[in-house]
């Protein structure tokens, strides 16, 4: 386009062009707006097929709802106030229906526990390029081991044995099949953990809740997952800052079986011709829609053109009272904040998805037909995606409280108690009038024999009646009064009668939910104990169609997408859902008192033996997560930095200990070296007393004799001592005489004198002193006097 100052002029050509690209763009979006009206229309056709096929579940879906709320059908409640009297309704279906969802819930969603698991599957698959790696080392080990037996045998001069190659492959198998199973299990352990927390993240619990109180109240009930979408999260920056973020996670909702509609072939999810969502989307919900993958952006701005200031709403025949039994009475007045759309699940032609504007890279055949998701606003196609599962299930799953073989639909249990709450109500509804009318009396009044100021309505106590004379009844009682009959006594008997009839109905008995009037069997711990277990029964039938129709699906699903999409290979593994609602669920007290019996009975030497520090601490982790002491237990890891630390430390004792004993036994052994010495010392003197003794024992007879005459001087010193004195106290006393001599020493009695055989006394010696012996140290004198002869 070229400009002259204001003027803008364009040539013949450009002009051309512009047509030319306009009409392209309108000729595209025509056949866009074809292709959207060709899809749109079978949507729509399918739509009013669905919902024609649907009107009969929608009257019993209004009815399970009605009797949940206690309330009765406009029919009903116009002919009891045609009647008169009470329209008392009484709410057993709603107690029931509590009773079951709280019993569920209680089995399905305990408080540390899962009600589903990952187990590798018997014979797990992997790849094998993770096998190769342990074959490898198996073969290598195989060689380290092969190549020391021989080495052994060539030192002990024998014959290397031979190598089976069979032998050796059957060990290599079931090695890599044992290693295999670990990695499976391993894979298997990780993924639970985030399966769990996609679960957590994706308002599983939310929508798991909700579908529990559908399935306790509806034929059937649904849930909806997981659906990939785009939501608002926080994210911290440095200093704990928060930061609104976006991210893609799998998410899951209840979907109202008001807004489910089959096709009229349909008995399952999956093996219908399709399946039909009612969804409502609001204006700004459609916004954010704009430039996401898989949806048309220039769909929604034709929407939103259309429908964002009115907004767009089929009303049904069903949406006005289901809205005041839900308790949303005045939803007509938010005109124009909502838009309906239709989400299609079912099958469309590769031609009208290329068409469409699907990738040409995701058809493979045009003629082909593929498992798309579609959703409708009206006339406008808004998303086309086609289905990815590999199996190519619908993205729902369902259950019934009690299925019907062959349909989609099931029965509910207000359905298998209508007769039942129907007498009740009946029962009750007579029991409030006859109750009513017989609580006082009835009058008989006969007005001409009353007097014209008397009113027969103002009846109180001690009133005084003004009567007359009548011509016509004479003089009958101006007012009679009647006490009507009270039958309350038989109609609570038949009120009670039914009553427990519900309870045989629906599986659900009184006692499973505190009544206190259990009667018989009971009336002891034992008998309601069994009691409970034969209620057990009917429970777990409902649970198992939880576990089979929406865990296993919801996991199988999240498990799938994750083994696809994950970046994480160690969370990748041949694994089966065991969902165990209905089987572990039930008999976690009598798992929990076994385990407690189970570890009382191994707690010795010998089981510790078997079990290991491992399987002790697997088995106090369950029992700790029972009694809801998470975190008491310490985890595999920590568990082993205990043992090393606690073998380091018995080392250090034993090492302790051991350097203790060293110390003792290096004591006791100079001990035992200094009593030998002691003892050699003492040996020494013995041997040296016995050569003295021997020696003495050859001496000759003079030194004997000798001997003798020492010992025989030493035993009259003393006397002789003893007389001396007394005579020097005779001479003191007396005086000395000239005939007096003082003894000069010892007499011998016949014996040699003292110079003969003995020694001198020394010049200077005290008189009395015992001379010194001949012969220090001998032995036993007296044996050796006595043994001598002539010696008396």
């Amino acid at each position: 386009m070229a400009s002259l100052g204001l003027l803008q002029y364009r040539s013949a050509g450009e002009l051309h062009q512009e047509q030319e690209a306009q009409r392209l763009a309108d000729e595209e979006s025509r056949q866009r707006q074809l292709i959207e009206s060709s899809l749109g229309a079978h949507i729509r056709r399918c739509w009013e097929e669905a919902k024609m096929a649907k009107q009969e579940v929608e009257l019993r879906l209004l009815d399970c709802l009605r009797r949940r709320k206690g309330k009765y059908s406009p029919e009903k409640l116009a002919a009891i106030k045609q009647e008169g009297g009470s329209a008392i309704y009484m709410m057993l279906t709603n107690t029931k229906c509590r009773a079951a969802a709280a019993w569920i819930r209680d089995i399905l969603m305990p408080t540390n526990e899962r009600p589903w698991g990952l187990d590798p599957t018997p014979v797990a698959e992997v790849p094998p390029q993770y096998l190769m790696p342990v074959f490898q080392q198996f073969m290598q080990q195989f060689q380290q081991q092969h190549a020391l037996a021989a080495q052994q045998a060539a030192e002990q001069g024998q014959q290397v044995p031979p190598v089976d190659p069979e032998q050796v492959m059957k060990k290599a198998e079931e090695h890599i099949r044992q290693a295999a199973q670990e990695r499976a299990r391993d894979a298997a352990e990780r993924h639970e953990q985030v399966i769990a927390d996609q679960l957590a993240e994706g308002k599983w619990d939310e929508a798991f809740e909700a579908f529990i109180d559908d399935f306790v109240t509806y034929p059937t009930a649904f849930i909806r997952g997981h659906s990939l979408r785009r939501v608002s999260t926080l994210a911290w920056q440095e200093g704990w800052k928060p930061v609104k973020t976006k991210e893609i996670r799998p998410e899951w909702y209840q979907v109202s079986p008001f807004d489910m509609y089959p096709s009229p072939d349909a008995t399952d999810i999956d093996d219908g011709a399709y399946l039909i969502e009612r969804d409502r989307f609001t204006r700004g919900g459609l916004q954010k829609l704009i430039g996401v993958p898989s949806y048309s952006s220039e769909a929604i701005q034709r929407v939103l053109e259309e429908h964002g200031q009115n907004g767009l709403r089929d009303w049904l025949w069903t949406d006005g009272e289901r809205a005041n039994l839900e308790g949303r009475g005045h939803e007509w007045l938010t005109k124009g904040q909502t838009i309906d759309a239709l989400i299609y699940c079912g099958g469309a032609q590769g031609t009208q998805l290329l068409q469409w504007g699907v990738n040409p890279d995701d058809i493979e055949d045009p003629l082909a037909e593929y498992e798309v998701e579609a959703t409708l606003i009206g006339t406008h196609v808004i998303r086309v995606k086609i289905n990815r599962d590999p199996l190519e299930r619908r993205p729902y799953s369902k259950a019934s409280f009690q299925p019907v073989p062959g349909s989609f639909w099931g029965i509910a249990i207000p359905e298998l108690m209508a007769d039942i709450q129907d007498m009740c109500n009946a029962t009750a509804r007579s029991l409030a009038n006859n109750l009513a009318i017989s609580s006082g009396p009835q009058v008989e009044v006969y007005e001409d024999r009353l007097d014209p100021s008397e009113d027969p309505t103002d009846i109180y106590p001690w009133k005084v009646w003004r009567t007359r004379d009548s011509n016509v009844t004479g003089n009958n009682p101006a007012v009679r009064f009647y006490q009507p009959n009270s039958n309350a006594a038989e109609l609570l008997a038949v009120f009670e009668k039914f009553e427990i009839r519900a309870d045989d109905a629906t599986n659900i008995p009184r006692y499973a939910y505190g009544n206190e009037r259990v009667g018989g069997a009971g009336n002891t711990a034992t008998g309601l104990s069994m009691l409970m277990e034969s209620a057990n029964k009917g429970i777990k039938d409902a649970v198992r169609h939880i576990d089979r129709g929406v865990i296993r699906r919801v996991i199988e699903a999240i498990w799938l997408h994750n083994m696809q999409y994950s970046s994480d290979n160690s969370i990748k593994g041949d694994c089966a859902v065991v969902p165990r609602g209905s089987s572990a669920m039930l008999i976690r007290e009598q798992t929990h008192q076994m385990r407690l019996e189970f570890m009382g009975m191994t707690a010795n030497e010998y089981d510790m033996a078997i079990l290991g520090q491992e399987g002790r601490r697997d088995l106090l982790e369950a029992i700790a997560a029972k009694i809801d002491m998470p975190g008491l237990i310490p985890s595999e890891e920590k568990m082993q930095q205990n043992l090393a630390q606690q073998s380091q430390a018995t080392q250090a004792l034993q090492q302790l200990e051991q350097a203790i004993k060293e110390a003792e036994l290096n004591d006791k052994a100079a001990s035992a070296e200094e009593k030998s010495a002691r003892a050699s010392k003492v040996q020494a003197e013995v041997n040296q007393t016995q050569a003295d003794t021997q020696r003495t024992r050859t001496l000759t007879p003079l030194e004997a004799r000798k001997l003798l005459v020492e010992i025989f001087n030493m035993m009259q010193q003393p006397q002789q001592e003893a007389a001396v004195g007394r005579a020097r106290e005779r001479t003191g006393m007396e005086g000395p005489g000239p005939n007096r001599q003082i003894p000069r020493g010892p007499q011998t009695f016949g014996l040699a004198p003292p110079g003969a055989g003995g020694p001198a006394r020394s010049a200077g010696a005290r008189p009395g002193a015992r001379p010194a012996p001949a012969f220090a140290g001998r032995g036993p004198v007296r044996q050796q006097v006595a043994g001598q002869p002539g010696a008396g």
